[in-house]
């Protein structure tokens, strides 16, 4: 292979290599300086370096960079691919930006997610510098033409992202399935069903991209034609069966029609295939606790409490439901112990307390001693503060209406303490 030093010009834009902004993420030393030396002997000089995830995404929050370098697993933090969800979910990563992850591992689990989380190119360790600069470059020329509508994409003009795609279509410039999902993004972002669907009728032929093929499904879920929209995800797997979101968005099409044990199905076995997705394990796990499979929520839960903390975003919640389901299997000596972890772990978030105070209702239903007055006291504290998350109203006050305090189930509408007091019920 040729060593001369790779062009310093790239992009259709034809912009020079040393003005773009370059993020390096790896969480070892040695590979984030090997790879800075690669870029710079290459023509780079904007280059930033991330030791984890944590720090990736705070560099990434902060700063708009061109290239993304990632490495996939990233220690105990959140790993590329979380990175990218993430970063994306929160607009700091845009149309045009490069996202190439690196990884040196080939696990099932990883090839699913790395293919979920969708970046623009992959480089598998070791490689040297000749290939980073060739999949750089390639990836560029793709996303370079997309520069001014990404302007208008990250500072929230839905309308003038659009209007630029469109002209960018007519125009010829850049790559026009590139610009027709963008196109079809914005327009459903803005209700605009129609023309979401026609971005992407516009790319269907022998092979029709799985996200056209999804798009049509949600616009014909949105419009309340469920047959229609279940037709068109089944086709998007049956040709392309690794596109995880066309599983997610059957599974909520059955469950809307009443299949909820289809839906089930259709979630665990898109869990088998790809694991990493916390939005899926939560959806096992709800739709496993209302069918009374217990042992499956709880193993779901469990998942999703351990994706949320690798991610940064504890939620008390997963936890929380992981005891719903050991109650409800009459688990309940685990579920009481599991209790402490609750409130010790998660001390500090804003809906812990809701969340302790309905897992010993669930207790105190299930028939465990619990002390009836400290648990009302710690409800009308919390009411004091405020109403409960809108999610928990409705278990909270069914709860306390079976445990006969339906004064402290009303308060709960009306927001503040309730005035009747509690019976002493077998006080621990």
């Amino acid at each position: 292979m040729s060593t001369a030093a790779p062009s310093s010009r790239a992009g259709s834009a034809g912009r020079a290599l040393s003005r773009l902004a370059v993020l390096v993420v790896d969480d070892f030393s040695n590979m984030r300086a090997t790879l800075r030396e690669m870029l710079l002997t290459s023509g780079f000089e904007d280059i930033d370096l991330a030791r984890d995830g944590v720090d990736a995404l705070e560099k990434l929050e902060r700063r708009r960079y061109d290239i993304v370098l990632c490495d996939y697993n990233l220690g105990d933090g959140p790993d590329g691919q979380q990175v990218l969800d993430r970063a994306r979910e929160q607009g700091w990563v845009g149309p045009a930006t490069v996202f190439v992850m690196v990884t040196a591992e080939n696990s099932n689990e990883m090839v699913m997610g790395a293919l979920e989380a969708g970046p623009d190119a992959y480089l598998s360790k070791p490689f040297n510098r000749e290939l980073l600069v060739v999949r750089l470059q390639r990836a560029l020329r793709r996303r370079e033409p997309l520069r001014q509508l990404d302007g208008y994409w990250r500072h929230g003009d839905r309308a003038r992202a659009r209007a630029e795609a469109e002209r960018m279509l007519e125009a010829g410039e850049g790559r026009a399935p590139d610009l027709q999902r963008l196109r079809s993004d914005l327009a459903l972002a803005e209700g605009e069903l129609a023309v979401a669907a026609e971005a992407a009728r516009a790319v269907t032929g022998d092979t029709t991209p799985p996200w056209a093929q999804v798009r049509l499904g949600e616009v014909a879920e949105r419009e309340g034609d469920l047959a229609a929209a279940e037709e068109a995800y089944r086709a998007a797997i049956a040709a392309t069966p690794y596109y995880m979101p066309a599983h997610d968005r059957l599974a909520g099409v059955l469950e809307q029609t009443g299949r909820e044990r289809e839906a089930l199905d259709v979630l665990a076995a898109a869990v088998e295939r790809s694991p990493k997705s916390l939005a899926r394990q939560r959806a096992l796990g709800r739709l496993a606790l209302a069918l009374g499979e217990y042992d499956r929520a709880a193993r779901a839960w469990r998942r999703a409490m351990a994706l949320a903390k690798q991610m940064q975003v504890p939620d008390p919640g997963d936890l929380a439901h992981q005891l719903e389901a050991l109650i409800a299997r009459g688990a309940t000596r685990e579920a009481r112990t599991r209790l402490q972890i609750l409130e010790n772990e998660y001390r500090g978030h804003p809906e812990v307390t809701w969340w302790v105070v309905l897992t010993r209702l669930r207790l105190l239903a299930a028939g465990v001693a619990i002390d009836r007055t400290g648990l009302l006291a710690e409800l009308d504290a919390a009411l004091a503060t405020g109403a409960p998350p809108e999610n928990l109203r409705e278990p909270l006050a069914d709860l306390l209406d079976q445990a006969g305090e339906g004064a402290h189930a009303g308060a709960l509408h009306g927001g503040g303490t309730a005035n009747t007091a509690p019976q002493d019920t077998g006080d621990e």
